[in-house]
């Protein structure tokens, strides 16, 4: 049945003179397999593959390449990767494996490669951690800056979270942003015919989102998406950061922070799921997919997860009973925060021109682009040349994702984001902060522990 439904896509691909991108699309809409459509494709005549960058040099035919990296939450999008990678792969007789991870444990990996000097070859990086490994990275600037150029330029807050001091030891490939995704019928019975615009106004509605049986879902736990994507916005919304702009002078226990983590710490009982400070990444996604929750934050992935068909494990009913929204306002304004992930290469590579042949021909506009599509909009691209694609305009429920740029901060923020700014993000210490108020009930004792934390860092 599945070879007949690739027959018939290819059929209409012929007929309606589809790119081979658009073929890929089309076969992710239709929930077909990526690397299937594209054996397929391979084998005719119709969307044949542009010009081929990247190839590596001769001597390192027959030589291996290994990538460490997080799992995806669009797994379309994963297959695809790996797809691109074993197209590589074959075409310049370099053996291709890749190895994907839970979010939380990438980091510890990768520490673990710098330790041993061994490991993969080319690791996936949130923004900040390449200040934390660029001395067992590979320089890449040339060819960073030859695909920034080609694309219009890196976002500013691209370079100021993946480059190191405006070094590049990594690539960089854009972010996945965070809204509210929430429940349309939920928030009506509750009162709110709208999302609410601040989050004292949110906690409220939440109040009686809980008493309904439907709270709010946050995570609280040690994860490297969704726990930073809540609490540093919201320390900015009540008035504190970690650092002052001279990058030394902590900013973290500030009376309206205080009051406002009082305001968390009830709205926490009143509102939420308190499981939620055991929650990682996904367990949000999937309670709001089984309507255990009426909101939480999240990547698009819970909306694309539900779109599927029912057969393949979607909720259409959710998907059309959904929708999304920017984030609340605090009394210092709204924020969120935003930092793009990059592929760096490690210095103890034995096959580093290899590496770097396969990321300049990753990066390269034809396949840049064809993955960004087939992940649907999840991730904001790190450069201009991308961001008009249909996948971030034609559907009006994310518009929200598009718009972060424009109120987002980098972590470290009214400092740079630097290596301080990457250990308190690696040790979790705002996270932690907050996990601790909500455990303790003390929003004073809780904030002072992230101030003291923070001033063994940036006070040094």
């Amino acid at each position: 049945m599945t070879d007949e439904r690739i027959s018939r896509l290819l059929q209409e691909a012929t007929r309606l003179r589809y790119s081979r991108r658009q073929v890929l699309r089309r076969a992710v809409a239709l929930g077909l397999s990526v690397p299937a459509v594209t054996a397929a494709l391979d084998r005719s005549a119709i969307a044949a593959p542009g010009p081929r960058f990247g190839r590596a040099p001769a001597v390192l035919q027959g030589t291996k390449l290994t990538i460490l990296a997080a799992t995806y939450f669009v797994p379309a999008a994963q297959d695809f990767f790996v797809q691109q990678a074993q197209q590589w792969g074959q075409e310049n007789n370099v053996e291709m494996t890749l190895d994907f991870v839970n979010w939380p444990d990438l980091q510890p990996k990768i520490g673990a490669a710098v330790q041993a000097k061994s490991g993969p070859d080319i690791v996936e990086l949130w923004d900040t951690w390449p200040y934390l490994y660029y001395q067992s990275m590979v320089e890449v600037n040339d060819l960073a800056n030859k695909l920034g150029e080609a694309q219009g330029g890196y976002f500013d807050w691209v370079v100021k979270t993946a480059a190191v001091d405006g070094e590049w030891y990594s690539i960089p490939t854009g972010n996945s942003t965070s809204a509210f995704a929430y429940r349309i019928s939920y928030f009506q019975e509750a009162g709110a015919e709208e999302f609410p615009q601040t989050w004292e106004e949110l906690f409220e509605v939440g109040k009686k989102l809980k008493a309904m049986g439907k709270p709010l879902g946050q995570a609280l736990g040690h994860s490297t998406g969704d726990p930073p994507s809540f609490v540093y916005p919201y320390m900015w919304a009540y008035g504190a950061m970690e650092v002052a702009e001279d990058g030394k002078t902590v900013m973290f226990n500030q009376p309206e922070f205080v009051e406002g983590m009082k305001i968390f710490i009830q709205a926490w009982k009143d509102a939420f799921d308190e499981t939620g400070l055991s929650w990682d990444d996904s367990v949000n996604n999937s309670a709001f997919l089984s309507d255990q929750i009426s909101a939480t934050l999240n990547g698009n992935s819970i909306y694309l997860a539900a779109l599927k068909p029912e057969e393949e494990g979607g909720k259409p009913e959710i998907a059309e009973d959904m929708s999304h929204a920017g984030y609340p306002a605090g009394p210092a304004g709204r924020f969120n925060n935003l930092g793009s992930r990059s592929l760096g290469i490690m210095s103890y590579s034995g096959n580093v021109e290899g590496a770097k042949a396969f990321l300049e021909w990753w990066a390269s506009e034809e396949q840049y682009q064809a993955w960004l599509e087939v992940y649907e909009g999840y991730i904001i691209p790190p450069t201009p040349k991308f961001i008009e694609l249909p996948v971030y305009t034609e559907d009006p429920k994310l518009a929200p994702y598009a718009e972060v740029a424009t109120y987002a901060r980098n972590k470290g923020y009214a400092g740079p984001a630097n290596q301080n700014a990457a250990r308190v993000f690696a040790e979790y210490i705002i996270v932690d902060t907050f996990a601790r108020a909500v455990q303790d009930g003390d929003a004073e004792a809780a904030i002072k522990w992230g101030a003291d934390r923070l001033e063994r860092i940036y006070g040094r």
